[in-house]
């Protein structure tokens, strides 16, 4: 989806198919006098981009009107412009009198995706119509399935309309225009995946595999090939990469902080010494007030006493003297 705002783009200096001018011109007498919510489909990408541009240009030179662009909306962006908007109105106000200037929300990419937004925006226009908040959106007829666009249409306050299938005839006319302005070449990227390139190329003068130098992609793919380098040159560079490599220092050794880990140690430490005495004063308090208690624990620690003291025996008799 294109989104450049220039007035001299060359996309608005005429629509793809001859039924464009009134397809708009009814949509924009719905987002400004039937305050309604417009959503335009049509079969092309490139098609719904040049009707986008021309709409909304049109929409910018109309007194009264505030457009606001979102390319990919989000509910919470939604719902903030809902608050700018009503910032200045009351609850009453909001609900039954209508804003004096008209804003409408702008979508140019309405993917599959964007449901939930379309649904936030539609509750909220619908519950504070004082606002004067209108919606309008443009995508491809196979980015929505075709219950949920009936469906959409059904509303009151929804207008869907669909662009007039291009023809070979209204194509070739809409290309050649292209093509008189110098155009064409640039339109080339966006008909990559529609059955259009061929007749393009041929409008162009060059055979369906040739290779277009003003083409955006074949910029692309000329800038994302590496430099050739030469056999003269390739020594030197070879060369300069060893001598980087002996200038480069050997890696240091790791320094360990002794401070901090003899620190982190003793605290580990006492808190294993308080952990222990406070066992131990539990099991003593425990064993005062209920013998059996204190009568089972000297069962569980005296072998493990004696353990440890005949471990530290032997421990002391391999010492040498």
């Amino acid at each position: 989806m294109l989104s450049t705002d220039s007035l001299d783009d060359p996309q608005l200096h005429s629509l793809p198919h001859p039924d464009d001018e009134g397809v708009l011109a009814a949509a924009r007498e719905a987002l400004t006098a039937g305050a309604s919510n417009v959503f335009i489909v049509g079969d092309e990408e490139f098609h719904i981009d040049a009707c986008f541009l021309a709409l909304y240009q049109q929409l910018k030179r109309e007194p009264g009107i505030q457009l606001h662009r979102m390319m990919s909306p989000k509910v919470d962006d939604i719902v903030a412009l809902f608050n700018t908007v009503l910032a200045d109105l009351t609850i009453d106000e909001a609900r039954n009198q209508q804003a004096q200037d008209r804003h409408i929300i702008v979508m140019p990419d309405f993917g599959p995706n964007a449901g939930k937004e379309w649904m936030a925006c539609e509750s909220l226009v619908n519950t504070f119509p004082g606002a004067n908040v209108g919606l309008l959106a443009f995508s491809t007829l196979d980015n929505h399935d075709a219950s949920a666009l009936q469906q959409l249409s059904l509303k009151a306050r929804n207008k869907l309309i669909r662009l007039s299938a291009m023809d070979r005839d209204a194509m070739e006319r809409y290309l050649i225009e292209c093509h008189e302005r110098g155009a064409l070449s640039d339109l080339l990227p966006t008909l990559a995946d529609s059955g259009w390139r061929d007749l393009a190329m041929t409008v162009l003068g060059l055979t369906p595999g040739e290779s277009v130098a003003q083409s955006v992609s074949d910029y692309d793919d000329l800038m994302s090939k590496p430099p050739e380098v030469s056999p003269e040159t390739a020594p030197a560079s070879e060369t300069s990469k060893d001598e980087s490599d002996e200038q480069q220092p050997s890696p240091k050794k790791p320094w360990v902080n002794w401070g901090a880990l003899f620190a982190r140690f003793m605290s580990l430490f006492t808190a294993s010494i308080i952990a222990l005495v406070s066992c131990s004063l539990v099991v003593a308090v425990a064993g005062a007030l209920h013998p059996p208690i204190w009568n089972g624990t000297e069962a569980l620690i005296t072998p493990l006493l004696d353990s440890i003291m005949l471990w530290l025996d032997r421990l002391m008799q391999s010492l040498p003297r």
